[in-house]
């Protein structure tokens, strides 16, 4: 039988909208495959959300806010993507958790995901850097310029401006400097707050 545990993380975070079931089963029985254990975050439904809400939540767009690739503003199911992580983030300090994994319910593992994350997170002690957020699933934006990659760590590269947030892992001190930012006052995709917060969005 499958033993899953959390990897050696304080929490292991699954955000899946109520209504997308058949993404919640499929992404359990994944991890449940990888012995995995997550607790599940209800995501924010942004599409069911009205303006009102919108607004007493004190959400204003950073003001000019256009997506340096597609020239939009923000849309609803963005919005909600973004206050379910922020929700995440808000429990990681509330509960002081000193590493946590947040998956997204759409991501596809690669084979030994569980075995490569783990001696990803051993070199990282090994060597006592000082992290706050590790992408584990992104998409790049340029790849004409490589990424530098952090010394004596396999697989890792500091990351550049990078797209989608299908997982991370994110430390205490992360999770504070994200709420620090106060970024619902002045609100982006979150694919897109993480690189400005660590100074990688081509602004």
């Amino acid at each position: 039988p499958k033993i899953p545990d959390k990897m050696g993380f304080d929490e292991v975070f699954m955000i899946n909208l109520k209504r997308r079931a058949d993404r919640r089963e499929r992404m359990l029985r994944t991890l449940y495959e990888q012995e995995i254990e997550c607790k599940v975050v209800e995501a924010v439904d942004g599409k069911a959300m009205n303006s009102s809400e919108v607004e007493a939540l004190g959400i204003k767009m950073l003001p000019g806010y256009k997506d340096p690739y597609h020239g939009r503003p923000l849309t609803k199911g963005e919005l909600g993507c973004f206050l379910s992580h922020y929700k995440i983030w808000k429990e990681v300090v509330e509960r002081g958790l000193e590493k946590s994994v947040v998956f997204e319910d759409d991501l596809r593992f690669e084979i030994f995901f569980k075995r490569r994350l783990m001696n990803l997170m051993y070199d990282l002690e090994e060597e006592g850097l000082d992290w706050d957020l590790i992408y584990i699933g992104r998409k790049r934006m340029q790849v004409e310029h490589p990424e530098k990659s952090v010394p004596h760590v396999r697989n890792l590269v500091e990351a550049d401006y990078s797209y989608w947030t299908l997982a991370y892992v994110i430390s205490l001190q992360g999770a504070q400097k994200l709420l620090a930012a106060e970024p619902l006052s002045k609100m982006l995709p979150v694919d897109e707050f993480l690189p400005v917060m660590f100074n990688k969005h081509p602004v």
